[in-house]
């Protein structure tokens, strides 16, 4: 009997190991897709940095050419709803997840006519979970979002066609 239990928990234990792979693997796919028409490595003069663990930022924004992809668990790590050009950053997976690499990505819109939502509407606390999707037109987000004369947000997925700046992070976020 014990060597059925052996069994049993190596068993449990390939399986976990498998759904970290395939989490990890999703999220650095997602992270090339995102950003496949640009080198990763390149760098520029745009100094907008989350901590101190980010390089500066990559060039200008990026077409998204994405395919559908599943659901990824991400974090809020900044908003900023700016009139001149409003950013999310998003951290995935987020630190409640085992993952030896992370990727930040920073996300906005190509033109203003892609903007679906009212920016100011949007409402995405630093630190609050969500959760990224791909199609074959943008990023979408679930976020909260206020609705005009109504009391309380509602959550939808709000789509953007820029990404704006992309890195990969190691480590557990402090």
């Amino acid at each position: 009997m014990p060597y059925h239990h052996m069994n049993m928990s190596a068993a449990t234990q390939r399986r976990a190991g498998a759904s970290q792979r395939r989490l990890l693997a999703g999220t650095i796919v997602i992270a090339a897709v995102l950003a496949a028409p640009l080198s990763i490595l390149s760098q520029s003069g745009h100094k907008d940095h989350v901590g101190s663990l980010l390089p500066a930022t990559v060039g200008e924004p990026l077409t998204i050419k994405p395919l559908d992809m599943a659901d990824i668990d991400c974090l809020v790590a900044e908003w900023r709803p700016t009139a001149t050009r409003p950013v999310l950053t998003l951290i995935c997976p987020p630190s409640a997840v085992f993952a030896p690499l992370r990727v930040l990505i920073k996300l906005s819109w190509m033109k203003s006519g892609d903007v679906s939502v009212d920016p100011e509407q949007i409402l995405a606390l630093e630190g609050s979970p969500t959760k990224i999707r791909t199609n074959k037109t943008a990023a979408q987000v679930w976020l909260q979002v206020n609705e005009k004369g109504e009391r309380k947000p509602r959550s939808t997925w709000v789509g953007f066609t820029a990404v704006v700046d992309v890195a990969l992070l190691s480590g557990r976020p402090k």
